[in-house]
């Protein structure tokens, strides 16, 4: 009997009217539960998709990653096709490759990048709408790009997560936030080894706070300092947030043999 053959996607969803990425007992419709009932009607049995990044709902993707078996091998553009012939319009696989068994999409991942977009606009272009939080006007860049400067660094994220597991560090490094403008939007990426639940989100709120001026100048960095959730802001909404792509080191990403 032949070995499973392991694939790695590339995907892209709006979040708007997912409940996530992960499948759930009641929420039926989640970007996973989507893949895997197109991968079944494929292969004729049940298939295991798993993510490298479990976004909340209403959080969009343009470079999720994703691995699965199927029974047997079989063209990496044809299980693209065949995959989003099955799909909603609302998210399709960008690209398949061929990996090795050991391949892993999550615990491979060398870092995630998120994008988090605000708008200061007085009219939003329904286009840009579902991709973006609104933002007062008077939301100032050079404010939110000193608040941004102290985050990053390995450290203990726990304040700015959603129900952080018990028997798991919450100890994440964060690379960078990279604060940008263009137009009337303000932008933040952050990119970053691994992210908490909710954590982009939380520290997002806590941004926009400050570029409005709504808090203490120094409000960032007593968080940090005193990890009093009590000074935390309302996370940041779910439609300014995307996936922006995951990235491999040498090693993990040599494992891919045939690209699309």
């Amino acid at each position: 009997m032949s070995q499973p053959t392991r694939y790695r996607a590339t995907i892209a969803y709006v979040g708007t009217a997912f409940h996530g990425w992960q499948r759930q007992k009641n929420a039926p419709r989640t970007v996973q539960a989507a893949l895997e009932e197109a991968l079944r009607e494929l292969a004729r049995a049940p298939v295991r998709v798993e993510g490298a990044s479990r976004t909340d709902a209403g959080v969009h993707a343009d470079g999720q990653v994703a691995h699965f078996d199927l029974p047997r091998r079989r063209d990496p553009r044809a299980v693209r096709e065949a995959i989003n012939g099955r799909l909603p319009e609302d998210v399709r696989v960008l690209a398949v490759a061929e990996v090795e068994p050991e391949f892993h999409a999550r615990f491979d991942s060398g870092w995630k990048e998120y994008l988090y977009r605000w708008s200061r606009a007085e009219v939003i272009a329904p286009r840009d709408r579902p991709f973006v939080a609104r933002i007062s006007a008077r939301a100032d860049i050079g404010r939110l790009r000193e608040a941004a400067r102290i985050v990053p660094g390995e450290r203990d994220f726990r304040i700015f997560a959603v129900a952080p597991p018990a028997d798991e560090s919450t100890v994440r490094r964060l690379h960078s936030i990279t604060v940008r403008e263009d137009g009337p939007e303000l932008q933040a990426l952050f990119r970053g080894d691994g992210f908490l639940r909710g954590m982009v989100r939380s520290i997002c709120g806590v941004l926009s706070d400050m570029a409005r001026g709504r808090v203490p100048a120094d409000r960032m960095a007593r968080l940090l300092e005193s990890g009093d959730r009590r000074l935390l802001s309302h996370k940041a909404a779910a439609q300014g947030l995307t996936l922006c792509r995951v990235f491999y080191e040498p090693k993990a990403a040599r494992r891919a043999t045939i690209e699309t």
